[in-house]
């Protein structure tokens, strides 16, 4: 698994500023006409208010602004709506990727959040009036696609569900069928609801259009940071809802393939896998497993000893399954550690990157 270096934004719609005041109440505008602008406020779902020409005005976009930056931006558009275009060459690609940085660390939990709102927000009896505007199939497959990335019971008869939970999530970025991945799937309905929005007066619209620009935030901002930590430290990291009977929990999941040998040879076959496992009832476990080729060796780590104890009534059926799965064990246990559980090499080294932020790490 490669994931490939970030092109920020991917999708076109992030470059683009749309101006909820009509024409005539903006300052003199034209067509080409290229102004600078300042950030005066941003908040949740794209929204960010702007100083133009000494106006104050309220824009959606889906790229992150911060507050005090100035950026240059070309009117594209008077008419039905005023669109302007964020100048490229005026915004860089390091601050850019500097942006998810700091957006992903504002909000690390900001995956989990959105995986559970976007189920309800996708919902036929939520959409009202929209479901009837928009492509049933994309909504259906967007709302399966957030489904599929919880994990729950039913997830236990899917051996491949990590595998098509990166494939889904659009951790692979572009490479792999972009348009039916969920990041795909997003970019299509944005298009479809700025459409609406230009021919229509329908607040429903503007609604949904700037939950999907934070979601694709989020995407990329989980794309850009695992380009990082990858180039930095040579792992991944995926955050991975879990679903119990009466609330929910996560997964962080950092994986680390074999170092390449003498011969600048990608040892594939071997990885390093540790999850830090935040449950409903049994508290934080660590899950640390080693794979060479087919074999496996995995010790999971929790902080009491009861608890302990009644991981190891399952340790049996869970090495039958990995077994079925085609993988030989070399050893299955489970053991007490009183140590915080979340103070691990491989989470301080993720933690690490964010320290990295004063120095300009993309040169």
């Amino acid at each position: 698994m490669k994931i490939l270096t970030p092109t920020i934004p991917s999708h076109n719609s992030n470059h683009l500023l749309q101006i909820q005041k009509k024409a005539e109440f903006l300052p003199p505008l034209s067509v080409g006409e290229v102004v600078e602008a300042e950030i005066m406020e941003t908040s949740r779902y794209g929204k960010a208010l702007i100083l133009l020409k000494n106006s104050r005005v309220m824009v959606d976009s889906g790229l992150l602004l911060k507050k005090g930056e100035k950026i240059a931006v070309r009117v594209t558009q008077l008419h039905p709506g005023v669109i302007l275009h964020i100048v490229r060459n005026e915004v860089s690609q390091n601050s850019r990727l500097m942006d998810y940085f700091r957006f992903y660390r504002s909000n690390p939990k900001a995956l989990f959040e959105f995986l559970i709102e976007g189920i309800d927000r996708f919902s036929p009896e939520n959409l009202g009036e929209l479901a009837e505007r928009l492509e049933k199939e994309d909504v259906r497959n967007i709302q399966n696609i957030l489904k599929s990335l919880i994990f729950s019971r039913k997830s236990l008869k899917r051996p491949l569900f990590f595998r098509d939970y990166v494939s889904k999530f659009s951790y692979l970025m572009e490479k792999n069928n972009a348009s039916q991945n969920l990041k795909g799937l997003l970019i299509r309905m944005l298009g479809r609801l700025q459409l609406l929005m230009e021919t229509r007066n329908l607040p429903a619209a503007e609604k949904l259009a700037g939950f999907v620009r934070s979601s694709l935030q989020v995407i990329d901002s989980h794309q850009v940071i695992n380009y990082l930590f990858h180039e930095y430290e040579g792992k991944y990291m995926f955050q991975v809802p879990l679903l119990f009977p009466e609330n929910m929990g996560m997964a962080q999941i950092f994986v680390k393939f074999g170092d390449r040998d003498s011969k600048g040879k990608g040892r594939r076959n071997e990885k390093n896998v540790l999850f830090l496992l935040n449950m409903d009832v049994l508290g934080d476990i660590i899950v640390e497993a080693k794979i060479k080729t087919k074999k496996i060796s995995c010790v999971l780590k929790c902080k009491d000893e009861n608890i302990c104890n009644f991981i190891r009534l399952f340790l049996e059926e869970l090495g039958e399954k990995l077994t079925a799965l085609g993988y030989d064990i070399d050893y299955l246990t489970c053991v007490t550690e009183k140590d915080d559980l979340k103070i691990k090499a491989e989470y301080r080294e993720f933690q690490n990157l964010f320290a990295m932020e004063s120095v300009d790490i993309l040169v």
